[in-house]
């Protein structure tokens, strides 16, 4: 059986060992967009990639934002979620920001990369992302 809750009391420090900060992006894209393959692949775009590293191979103009601690990633990502909460509609309901935010913040500090999609409105892809590297590109 699998732990959903593993992220509660689990605690690690695995970004700092790896050196890690995370670049974060946010993208909106209407349905066309996020359909278009050609135009996700298309490195020179501000649209999401359909692959969640290639958002370092983008543009550094991409980048919203650069945490330097999982925290700091968290906060941007509240800032982020907080203002589209309700356009989001039931799908924002179902996890509730304790968890949410929650497992987040154990991917980042485990290392991991975050990426999240929703539709706005039936219309508008909003999709942010938290990639994390130990190149010392700032």
């Amino acid at each position: 059986m699998f732990d959903h809750e593993y992220w509660r009391d689990a605690s690690s420090m695995v970004w700092k060992k790896r050196g890690l900060h995370w670049h974060c992006h946010s993208s909106r894209m209407d349905g066309e967009t996020y359909g278009n393959e050609a135009a996700r692949r298309d490195l020179t775009t501000e649209h999401a990639p359909k692959v969640i590293r290639d958002w370092l191979r983008k543009p550094p103009r991409t980048i919203r934002h650069v945490a330097r601690t999982p925290d700091d990633g968290l906060a941007w990502l509240r800032a982020q979620w907080d203002p589209i909460k309700a356009q989001v509609g039931r799908e924002a309901e179902a996890v509730p920001d304790v968890v949410r935010f929650g497992r987040a913040l154990h991917d980042l500090a485990s290392g991991n990369d975050v990426c999240w999609g929703h539709w706005l409105a039936a219309s508008t892809h909003l999709h942010f992302a938290l990639v994390g590297t130990s190149d010392t590109c700032h």
